[in-house]
Formats: structure tokens, C-alpha cells, sequence
């Protein structure tokens, strides 16, 4: 067994090495460090006139985030997109589902309306910073992101390459590009922002060269906002920081840190998702009897006979009734807390223009709860992560070489209680103060009952979490990953190129389940092996074919991005690991071309993949997913004045089984279509089949602009029955901006037409739920540097 105090200093001694490494590199005779003016000279400015941090086309910067080493976009095989400062503030971001304003294959389902991770490719996926990956997360929930620190965002389709290594995250991937200090100027940029339904944030963002070898750099961001839905708030303050020091050519470093604390309420949706709710915007009312009592004007939704889904609820249904389109499934105060801490240091040792050693250490401390009264909860306190890669560069005529190794800790405490969750039984059109589950007689009962009740989060008053692995994914475990890996490519002629990768990842995992105490180890390999062909047809195009195999651990994935014990042997309670659990396969068959035209002013990529994997939905055991899908993406832009996207994606998403569905009422009497799949080998739930985005954005040499965007889908199944279907749906979002001198404003307009979109939740709740997203709202920011 591998101790966490021993793991910790076996970390720690590979962060401190460096230090021996710099002291080494000091000693060496080196050239002076370049001025600072030459190092802007070259970064301001790309072939096109386009200053770079204009600059929305992919090739006008290098490409790290695959294989570890920058690169040129067209020589990557894989699809990639990158998304610069300027895209993301014309789109207004405010979340991972915005991706899908930007690049393909990117609808991202509301995850209770705080997704933490996007989906790509029809599946939850990794998130990372400065390429490594950050605080770990569950089911693609979790915090939040926080893009005070963002400068860009890389987005990789598909699973990790050998250089990242194994995850339960396999759909693809998210590099968050953090700000750094420039050595030009001093600066200053503010802005602040207001909008409707009491929007308020503000930023502020310092950049000063200390001299000629240090820079820092200072962000800071807040919000005490409200929003489109009834209870809705959100109050952030976020400060992060960060210093390049250059003490000569052959020794950088990079370091930065932040702080993040959210106050914010997640977001349901709407219960009872009838197709006449869909099409017609019509509810079903009615409050449970459940064959004992009715509601009273104390008690409006009858809460004290509120029962769990299972024995269930019977509902005496009323007419169907227009609803408002800003009310949802929550009882005004609940509410989520988190905080989180980020401490990053990156080293990179050049020895020639041809040799560079790099160390990429980063760190991650996440405390977060969620209590919803209708009734979900959990508490993560605390996830912890530590990983430090070092990696050795080397370049010789024809051959590049990327060969290190790696190593993370991760250690989660985490709560949840998901068995007593009767969603459907709560009447929107009464008072929401009265969806309260603490006055169930039935809930009240089930605390403290044993093995098939619920117990108390220790240190936390009256918050509870399930006592088997039905009503729970509750974990304390600790893990460490040691993993060797070498990533190459080797030119065999002018025009073609082979690529090969490989890494074995060393996992050590001990899981503990909280109420009955058991506990297990397990310790298993993770390969991950890549290989490539790039055919350089001109200098203008080129192909590619891609292969990708690597085994993870999505089947044993656990709240707050634990691990679980995952054998049960067929009862609702766990009892040691199933090793097969820890090492599901994935698969990757990717082929594409890469187009740079028009003098490198139009970029375009198309894609062809098919895409396998197993992995562990909520409640469920593990199951065979399959992703079949074409895209295509082109960013174009001419001069400064004009850019332009475009990206669509078409997937057939195909899953062996669906798994476990929630339906907590008697309500298929009255709405047969809210019913469980029974299937197999059925369409993926949540996942349109065709996905359009477009982007374009002109300004005037007066600096006068406008923008437009739009974003357009097809056909969801918001359950896994395929019986509740979303239909075709669009938004168009505008903006409107004006630069002078050292001040800007822009005047953002959301949802142009004030249409009636909905989205889907997770599959486990597509008959309880489904998300009206906002009606058309604005926004102006004001923003001054100096």
C-alpha cells in the first residue's frame, strides 16, 4: 500500500528536483536574456497584420495541448479547435455549454444546470489547465469554470493521447490556456457589466514587467447577480495571479495561482417533461394523496406524505395549465457553495534550440456542496490533486521525440443522496416555498434506519447521504498514478509523416464506502497507445488517419471524482473493487483533412471518426457507448476588421443500455409518452444528431462593430424511450460595440427572437426534468485601460 503522506513527498520531490536543475542551468555559461522589445516584436504581430490577440484562426499560434510539443495545427491528426480571447468574449461565455456557439460536436447537457464539464462527442470530458489536468469532478458536474484566469481554450475531440495519460473522462478534452505577463508595458483593464434580470460583474486586469528577467501579471473578477429564474443568484469573487521569470535563455518559469469562491443556484429545470409541455408549453398539475391525505394551506404540495421514487408517488392530477417560463424545481434558498484553489508552476530547461526539459506541476484543493429541498445533496470536502509531469524535448533532422514521466495524486472525501428523490411529485403551480423534503414523514423516517436509509455528513447539520450504492456514490478514497510515456513523429518523406505514442499508467487506488466502512485496494496498468500518418499534400493541405486505444477508469468513477468500491455482487451494497471496473477500454478511429488558404486567412478541417467506449453513468453500472460522426470547421478572417466560424457536426450516438431512469410518480396514467426504455443497442439520450454553429464579426475602421451568431440543432431525446423529444431549435445572439481611444462598450443581446428553447438534463432524470433555457435578455459591459 502506497501511503498519502509518503505519495505526497514522493510528489513533492519530484516538484523540488527543479530546483537542482535551475541552480544547474545558472551555472552554465548562457547568452543573455534577448530584450524584452524583441519578444513582443515577435508575438504581436502574424503574417496576416492580424494582432494576435485578434487573431481567431487556429494557425496563427502554436498547438501544445495533444502531443505536448507546439505545433502547427495542420500537422495535429486530430480534430482540434482553438478558441481565441476575441471569440470568447464576442460570445459573451459563461459556461461550458457556450463551447457549442464556437465548435462542433459540443452540445453539452444541462447537468442541474452547472455543468463543470463539457460534452464532446456525445459524452462528458476532461478539463484541463495549461495542459494538465485540473480538480476532478463527477458525471461532468461539479464547480463551475471560472475564466477570470482565461486567455484561451484549446478543445481536443476524442480521448487523451499518451502524453495525458488515463481518466474517467474520454469524449475528448478542454486545455484552458491560462493569462501570462508580457514584458512590453505596464496595463491596466478594467470593465464592468450590467444586464437584465440584475446582472452585475466587474473585472480588473494589471500586467507590469518588474524588469527585464520577471514579470507579473494580476486578474480579478466578481458577480452579484440574480438571473432570468425565480431565486436565481449568483455571487463570485475570484483573484488570480501569475509571474514569468526569465533569468536567461535557457532557464523559464512560469507560475500562477488563484482562488475562486462561488455562491450560485443550480438549475433543475422543470418537472413532469410532457411532449405537451415541449410543444405547447402546457403543465401538468396536481399534488400527491398518496392515499392519505391532501395538501392543506399549510402544507401546499402535501410534503409530509411525500414518499420516495421507490415504493413511489400517486399523484391526483389536475388540468393541464400555461406555465412561466422563469419558474423551476427549487425552493427559494437553496442553494450551492464552493471554493476552490489553484497553484501552478511550469519549468522549462533549454539546453539547445534542439533539447528543452519541461516540468508542469500543478495543484488543486475543492470544497463544494449542493442542498436541493426537492431532494438531492452533496458535499465534497475536500478533493484534492497534485500532479507533476516532466517531459524531455528533443528535435533532431527528421524526428521529434516527447519521452517522460508522470505522476498525480488524488484524494476525495465526498457525499451524496440521490435515493430519496421523488422530482416528480412537487406541483410547479403551487408554492415553490412548499417543495421541501425535510417535512416527509416517509424522509424523516429513513434517517438513521440502516443499511436502506440515510446518515448524517459528518460535520455538516442535517445534510445526509445514502447508505448503499443505490441511493449513493458516497467515497473516501486515495489514489496515485505513476506513468512512463514517450510520444514521436518521424518524417519518411517530404510529404509523409508517421506518429506513434505510448504510455502505461501504474494506478494504486484504496476506496473506502462510508457507512458500512469497507474498504478495498486495487492496483492496475492503463495503456494508452497511439498511431498516425499525416500526408502533406501541398503546402496548403493536408490528410490524416488516426488510431487511438487506451483503457480508463470510467466504470468506477465516484462523486467528487472519487473512486468506488464497484462489486456488489448483486446487492445494494458494496462490498470490495471489481478490478475490470478500473481499466475500461476506448477506442479511437479518426480521419480528416486540414485546409490553410487564401494566404493563411482561411483555415478549414473536416473529420471523420468512430468512437468507443464504456463508461459509468450515474446510477448505473457500466455500459458500451458508440460514436459515429463526421465535422467540419472554418474559421476565416481576412483583415482586423472581419472574422468568421462556422463548424457542424452530425453523430450517430448508439448505447448498449440505458441504464437506471427515475420516475418517482404514477405519471404515465396520464402521460403515457414519460416511460423507461427497456432496450438495448438504443440512440444515445441528450445528444442532438446535427449540430450548427456560426460566427461573424465585423468592425469599422471608426471602431464602431457589430456581431452575430447563431446556433442551430436538431431533434433530442430528452428521455432514453425517445418518447419525450425535443424538436428543432434555434438562438441567435447579437452585439453591438464601439472602441475609442482607451475606452469600449458593448451592448450584447442573448436569444435575439425570444425563443422557447429547451435542453436535456442527464439521462438517469430525462423523465423528471427537462430545462427551459433563458428568454432574450441584454447585457453592456463598459471597459477602460491604461
Amino acid at each position: 500500500m502506497i501511503k498519502p503522506h509518503l505519495t505526497l513527498r514522493l510528489l513533492a520531490l519530484m516538484v523540488t528536483t527543479g530546483s537542482v536543475q535551475y541552480v544547474a542551468a545558472q551555472t552554465a555559461p548562457t547568452a543573455s536574456a534577448a530584450p524584452a522589445e524583441e519578444v513582443v516584436t515577435l508575438e504581436k504581430l502574424d503574417v496576416s497584420g492580424v494582432p494576435i490577440e485578434k487573431s481567431i484562426l487556429p494557425t496563427s499560434r502554436p498547438f501544445s495541448s495533444v502531443y505536448g510539443t507546439d505545433q502547427n495545427i495542420t500537422e495535429i491528426p486530430r480534430n482540434v479547435t482553438i478558441i481565441s480571447r476575441e471569440q470568447l468574449n464576442t460570445i459573451g461565455v459563461r459556461d461550458v455549454r457556450d463551447f457549442s456557439k464556437l465548435t462542433s460536436s459540443s452540445y453539452t447537457k444541462t447537468n442541474f444546470g452547472a455543468p463543470s464539464n463539457p460534452d464532446l462527442r456525445g459524452a462528458p470530458s476532461d478539463v484541463f489547465q495549461n495542459g494538465v489536468r485540473e480538480r476532478t469532478t463527477s458525471n461532468g458536474n461539479g464547480m463551475p469554470i471560472d475564466f477570470n484566469a482565461i486567455e484561451s481554450i484549446n478543445i481536443v475531440k476524442g480521448a487523451a493521447t499518451a502524453v495525458q495519460g488515463s481518466s474517467q473522462y474520454v469524449g475528448g478534452f478542454v486545455d484552458l490556456v491560462t493569462k501570462r505577463p508580457t514584458f512590453d508595458s505596464q496595463k491596466t483593464v478594467l470593465s464592468a457589466t450590467i444586464g437584465s434580470n440584475d446582472i452585475y460583474r466587474w473585472t480588473a486586469d494589471y500586467n507590469t514587467p518588474v524588469n527585464d528577467k520577471l514579470a507579473v501579471r494580476v486578474s480579478y473578477s466578481g458577480e452579484d447577480s440574480q438571473g432570468f429564474y425565480e431565486s436565481e443568484y449568483r455571487k463570485t469573487q475570484s483573484v488570480y495571479g501569475a509571474a514569468t521569470y526569465k533569468p536567461s535563455d535557457s532557464y523559464e518559469l512560469f507560475a500562477n495561482a488563484s482562488f475562486t469562491y462561488m455562491e450560485y443556484t443550480e438549475n433543475w429545470g422543470i418537472n413532469r417533461p410532457t411532449q405537451n409541455l415541449i410543444d405547447h408549453h402546457l403543465y401538468l398539475t396536481g399534488v400527491n394523496n398518496n392515499g392519505v391525505s391532501v395538501a392543506t394551506v399549510d402544507d401546499p404540495q402535501n410534503a409530509t406524505n411525500v414518499l420516495a421514487p421507490f415504493p413511489g408517488n400517486t399523484v391526483a392530477w389536475g388540468p393541464e395549465v400555461k406555465i412561466d417560463r422563469d419558474i423551476r424545481t427549487l425552493k427559494p434558498g437553496d442553494n450551492s457553495l464552493a471554493k476552490n484553489i489553484k497553484l501552478q508552476a511550469i519549468q522549462t530547461f533549454t539546453a539547445t534550440p534542439d533539447r528543452k526539459l519541461v516540468n508542469n506541476n500543478l495543484f488543486t484543493y475543492t470544497q463544494r456542496e449542493t442542498l436541493s429541498s426537492y431532494y438531492y445533496s452533496e458535499v465534497v470536502d475536500p478533493s484534492i490533486t497534485l500532479q507533476s509531469r516532466w517531459e524531455y524535448q528533443m528535435a533532431f533532422t527528421d524526428t521529434h521525440v516527447n519521452a517522460g514521466v508522470d505522476a498525480r495524486y488524488i484524494s476525495v472525501k465526498a457525499y451524496s443522496d440521490y435515493g430519496f428523490e421523488p422530482a416528480g411529485v412537487w406541483d410547479l403551480t403551487k408554492p415553490r416555498s412548499g417543495i421541501n423534503i425535510y417535512k416527509s414523514t416517509a424522509f424523516i423516517d429513513s434517517i438513521n434506519s440502516g443499511p436502506f436509509g440515510r446518515v448524517p455528513v459528518p460535520g455538516y447539520k442535517n445534510r445526509y447521504y445514502g447508505a448503499n450504492t443505490f441511493s449513493s456514490d458516497s467515497n473516501e478514497s486515495h489514489s496515485f498514478a505513476a506513468a512512463p510515456f514517450v510520444q514521436a513523429d518521424h518524417a519518411l518523406t517530404d510529404k509523409l509523416t508517421v506518429l506513434g505514442g505510448a504510455r502505461a499508467d501504474f494506478l494504486h487506488v484504496n476506496a473506502t464506502e462510508p457507512f458500512s466502512g469497507a474498504n478495498d485496494q486495487v492496483d492496475v496498468v492503463l495503456p494508452n497507445v497511439n498511431g498516425s500518418l499525416v500526408y502533406k499534400i501541398t503546402d496548403k493541405a493536408s490528410a490524416y488517419g488516426t488510431y487511438n486505444y487506451s483503457e480508463n477508469t470510467a466504470g468506477a468513477e465516484g462523486n467528487g471524482g472519487g473512486y468506488l468500491l464497484t462489486n456488489t455482487n448483486g446487492s445494494p451494497f458494496a462490498v470490495d473493487i471489481d478490478k475490470d471496473s478500473y481499466s475500461t477500454p476506448a477506442e479511437l478511429w479518426e480521419a480528416g483533412m486540414k485546409f490553410s488558404l487564401i494566404d493563411k486567412k482561411l483555415f478549414l478541417g473536416t473529420a471523420l471518426f468512430d468512437q468507443r467506449f464504456t463508461r459509468k453513468s450515474q446510477g448505473s453500472p457500466a455500459t458500451e457507448y458508440n460514436y459515429k460522426g463526421f465535422e467540419v470547421e472554418l474559421n476565416y478572417q481576412p483583415s482586423k476588421n472581419f472574422f468568421a466560424t462556422f463548424g457542424y457536426s452530425v453523430i450517430d450516438g448508439q448505447v448498449a443500455a440505458s441504464g437506471f431512469e427515475s420516475i418517482s410518480t404514477n405519471i404515465g396514467t396520464v402521460a403515457p409518452e414519460i416511460k423507461a426504455a427497456y432496450a438495448n443497442n438504443i440512440r444515445v439520450q441528450g445528444l442532438p444528431k446535427n449540430l450548427f454553429n456560426a460566427l461573424a464579426s465585423y468592425t469599422f475602421d471608426n471602431g464602431f462593430g457589430a456581431s452575430l451568431g447563431a446556433v442551430v440543432h436538431s431533434e433530442i431525446n430528452n428521455n432514453w424511450a425517445g418518447t419525450v423529444v425535443i424538436p428543432w431549435q434555434y438562438e441567435l445572439n447579437t452585439s453591438v460595440f464601439y472602441t475609442y481611444k482607451n475606452w469600449n462598450a458593448r451592448l450584447a443581446i442573448f436569444n435575439l427572437t425570444d425563443a422557447w428553447n429547451w435542453a436535456p438534463n442527464n439521462g438517469i432524470y430525462g423523465n423528471e426534468s427537462i430545462l427551459l433555457q433563458p428568454g432574450i435578455r441584454g447585457e453592456l459591459t463598459l471597459g477602460y485601460k491604461f
